[in-house]
């Protein structure tokens, strides 16, 4: 039974290794489509070990395969290469280098081999500049030889001048050590060593000591003023070509300056010579003339100078007005108060705010109008002084006693009269007035007599209620007023209210118009106006 299994055992296993073998050949890669690659070519002075179907690599991946080698119709003496590049890679032309003709930063086709039996293919290197390679472009650069076989020819091209540089070399280096044999062989040479490893060591430590402070300097002082320094030496560079382009403008000037100064030296001896010549100091325009003259005016100014000090000298003394002015100093202590006097009227003047108002109403009850001059001046936001003139068509009221005595029969022998008159006078009224928050008092004459009021100020003083009482004792009630007045438009405003209201007789009831401002300029009148 076993030996009927063997046989059948080696067929089964012989027929599995020729499926697989099949299916790893069909496995194998066996090149790139040409649908999915596109066709290049790269010149090379020596294409053997390259065959059709040779491998393209890129960083050891094969990307595409050799398709034909030919030589190359420009130069029959290189080969032209014909590759397929999967479409996938991109390569670049380069750049040209126009001093040195050669394509720079751009793709590399190298000559490379694989093994020691001689099997090449073509490495790729992208390059990362210049234009795309399209189909059917060129790679600029190529590297026909490399790995040993590069080296082998770079030394059998080099032995010719190697060998006999090689020998010189030798006999240098035999004369340096039989000199450093005949210098050092002894004890004494030997310590000289010593003592030169010792100083090597030591300026090692000190050299690596600077650069760690230079490198520590360089960081944190130079390097983020970097562009300052940049900026220094454009400036330098621009300064050098400054001086540069000057130099011979100022050479030449300098050459005008120094013979214009020969020449001024020479005229200056020349009229020297002729001031000094003559002697007479009587003649005009020359110099001894010139020298008598200052010496008569340095005798003027010496008799000046002693007068100066002898006045001087008084006035130290505190003798006459000047002397007295500028040694009292009570009268300057005077002069300086009264300078800060006026310098604080000058400021509650200069602080001082004047309103001025005009208002007309007309009264119902007396079919007429009455009429306001009104000043508030203003020394602070929170008092003021109010000043008023009045034309009231009621006019002025006085009330008086008199006593009239008789011998009439017929009359009392002492008669007593309450006489009230009435007299068209303007009244006037002067008032003092202090503001908290919206509610201002005031106190004092009003309309000729004593009274006081109370206002109102609402919406940024534009909307106004005042009450006034006055008038106390004329009539059986004092005289009340109310009045509302509200701003329309700028300086503008209208009045309403009710005058004399506890007084039935007397009640009336008025409207007005009326305009009220700010005059800046009427201060400067107030300190003259008379009292």
């Amino acid at each position: 039974m076993m030996k009927k299994r063997t046989p059948l055992l080696v067929g089964l296993l012989l027929i599995i290794g020729a499926f697989a073998f099949i299916y790893a050949f069909g496995r194998l890669d066996t090149g790139i489509g040409r649908d999915d690659a596109y066709p290049v070519y790269a010149v090379f002075d020596d294409a053997t070990g390259l065959v059709e179907n040779s491998r393209i690599m890129i960083s050891g991946i094969p990307v595409g395969q050799i398709t034909s080698i030919r030589l190359d119709p420009d130069d029959q003496t290189k080969a032209r290469v014909w590759m397929l590049v999967d479409k996938k890679v991109k390569l670049y032309e380069g750049v040209l280098d126009p001093a040195t003709g050669v394509w720079v930063n751009g793709a590399t086709a190298s000559r490379l081999q694989a093994s020691l039996l001689g099997d090449y293919y073509i490495a790729l290197t992208p390059g990362v500049a210049g234009e795309v390679i399209q189909p059917n472009g060129q790679i600029r650069n190529t590297v026909t030889e490399s790995g040993l076989g590069a080296i082998m020819n770079q030394l059998e091209e080099s032995s010719e001048t190697i060998f006999p540089k090689l020998e010189k070399i030798t006999d240098d280096i035999s004369a340096i050590t039989g000199s450093l044999r005949t210098a050092i062989g002894d004890e004494a040479g030997a310590a000289a060593l010593r003592q030169i490893r010792d100083d090597v060591a030591s300026t090692a430590r000190n050299i690596a000591t600077a650069s760690g402070e230079l490198r520590e300097f360089m960081r944190s002082d130079i390097y983020p003023r970097g562009d300052d320094i940049k900026v220094i030496v454009d400036n330098v560079r621009d300064t050098t070509g400054s001086l540069r382009s000057s130099a011979g403008k100022v050479d030449r000037k300098l050459d005008r300056i120094l013979n214009n100064v020969d020449t001024m030296t020479a005229d200056l001896r020349r009229f020297i010579g002729e001031q000094t010549a003559s002697g007479d100091e009587r003649r005009p325009g020359t110099l001894a003339e010139v020298l008598n003259k200052a010496d008569q005016n340095l005798a003027t100014l010496q008799g000046s100078l002693d007068n100066v000090q002898s006045i001087t000298r008084k006035i130290d003394a505190g003798e006459g007005t000047v002397g007295r002015l500028i040694n009292d100093d009570r009268l300057v202590e005077g002069v300086e108060q009264v300078v800060e006097d006026i310098g604080d009227i000058t400021s509650r003047i200069s602080q001082l705010q004047v309103d001025l108002e005009f208002r007309s109403e007309y009264l119902f009850g007396q079919n007429a109008l009455k009429h306001y001059i009104n000043v508030r001046l203003r020394p602070r936001p929170d008092k003021y002084y109010f000043l008023q003139l009045v034309d009231d068509p009621r006019g002025r009221v006085r009330s008086s006693l008199r006593v009239t005595q008789t011998n009439d029969p017929t009359k009392p022998p002492v008669l007593v009269e309450d006489v009230t008159t009435t007299s068209d006078e303007l009244k006037f009224t002067a008032q003092f007035a202090k503001r908290w928050h919206f509610l201002t008092f005031r106190y004092g004459i009003m309309e000729s007599t004593g009274g006081w009021g109370v206002d109102l100020d609402l919406l940024e003083d534009a909307l106004r209620f005042k009450l006034d009482v006055f008038q106390f004792g004329i009539e059986r009630l004092p005289r009340v007023r109310i009045l509302a007045a509200y701003d329309f438009a700028k300086n503008l405003y209208l009045a309403a209210g009710l005058d004399d209201i506890l007084n039935g007789d007397s009640r009336d009831y008025f409207i007005g118009l009326g305009a009220h401002w700010t005059d800046s300029d009427i201060k400067a009148v107030l300190p003259f106006a008379p009292l």
